[in-house]
């Protein structure tokens, strides 16, 4: 059974295979926290608090106080019933403790196990470190990920690594160059680099857009793609980026799509796929959608990247920020197509060895059994 907050393009794909899917509109009540709360967050006793060394736990304090009160435990509370009437024996939360409190919560509240899988690096403060010694286990979908619960000192016992997997052979099936091309209006015979993802800041689209000003004069044939769209709270940020582009010259070199299901179809009108973040991936997901289809990688030095590839096997990492660096990988990959077709093999290889869809199944499945091995089922809700 999935539980999400609001609606979205998967919310089908779930009810597809055979899972109960209840879409839990929260964002669309009022604001959890009551007007006076915003009168005091901006009073100038409340922005010297917030802004003095000795104040910042203080402020946070009152903030979370209010959160767990208005939000946090109302809200865990009715996850808990649902999970009681359904007779859900697991609880499994699906991005970092930060965010997922409330199915935590939850899992105590209705006394069953907990699975918190972690898919962002994050810093564990006074609140979130108590509530993550309540999770049964954590599973990480990377070394880097993993490294920052280290450091908040969530004992290494209680999480390994699940790296993120997928169906190979949906990408080997949609290996239609031209038609994949020509789905994003591009021509049969062009050299395209593309970033496909979220369009966030930190990911690195106007690095990859300098990059590409200058491959576009080194190799003028060259047409780049942006695929993605922007997070809620920023829905102009391709507005933003399509400027960037614009004052580059880039108008007909680089066009913007929205965001696509049909990855494996993206993936194969690429020539080379690029992820240029400024902050460290988690994992990048992208990467080895990318390498399934057989597409050589340039990818920022930082977070997950070298557990995913090796420089100069599959790819070649550059600094991250570095647009010269970029634009200097992305043309060697364009004007040597016999090494971009050789490192894209061998990322087709090492997406079958390390990243299929049975190792993360397993990978899952081991943990659930063992948290379920401990509550029986007429024993679960003591």
């Amino acid at each position: 059974m999935v539980v999400t907050y609001t609606g979205h393009a998967y919310v089908e794909r779930f009810r597809e295979v055979g899972a109960e899917v209840i879409v839990w509109n929260v964002y669309e009540g009022p604001d959890h926290r009551p007007a006076w709360v915003g009168s005091m967050r901006s009073s100038a006793p409340m922005e010297r608090l917030r802004h003095a060394s000795w104040g910042r736990g203080i402020y946070h304090g009152l903030g979370l106080g209010v959160w767990l009160i208005r939000r946090g435990l109302p809200r865990a509370r009715l996850l808990a019933r649902i999970a009681r009437q359904r007779d859900v024996r697991l609880i499994h939360t699906n991005i970092r403790v930060g965010h997922d409190r409330e199915g935590i919560l939850a899992a105590r509240v209705a006394g069953l196990p907990c699975l918190c899988h972690i898919r962002h690096p994050e810093r564990l403060g006074w609140f979130d470190g108590r509530l993550a010694g309540t999770v049964n286990q954590f599973a990480y979908i990377s070394q880097a990920v993993r490294k920052s619960h280290l450091q908040s000192g969530v004992p290494a016992k209680k999480g390994r690594i699940v790296y993120n997997g997928l169906d190979v052979a949906a990408f080997e099936r949609a290996m239609d160059a031209v038609g994949g091309r020509a789905s994003l209006d591009l021509g049969a015979d062009a050299l395209v680099v593309g970033m496909v993802g979220r369009l966030d800041t930190w990911k690195g689209h106007e690095v990859f857009l300098r990059a590409m000003a200058k491959v576009k004069g080194a190799i003028p044939a060259a047409r780049g793609i942006v695929v993605g769209d922007p997070p809620p709270d920023r829905p102009s940020y391709r507005d933003d980026l399509q400027i960037v582009r614009d004052e580059l010259g880039l108008t007909n070199t680089v066009g913007f799509w929205p965001f696509r299901m049909d990855v494996p179809v993206v993936m194969s009108a690429l020539n080379v796929l690029v992820l240029a973040s400024t902050s460290p991936e988690p994992f990048g997901r992208v990467l080895i959608e990318a390498m399934a289809a057989g597409k050589p990688v340039v990818v920022a030095d930082s977070g997950a990247a070298r557990e995913i590839l090796e420089d100069g096997a599959q790819g070649l990492l550059v600094p991250p920020g570095d647009a010269e660096a970029l634009a200097a990988a992305v043309t060697r990959l364009l004007a040597e197509p016999q090494l971009a077709r050789a490192m894209g093999q061998r990322g087709q290889t090492r997406v079958q060895e390390r990243f299929g869809v049975r190792q993360y199944v397993e990978g899952v499945q081991a943990i659930y059994a063992e948290l379920l091995a401990g509550v029986p089922p007429s024993a679960r809700w003591s």
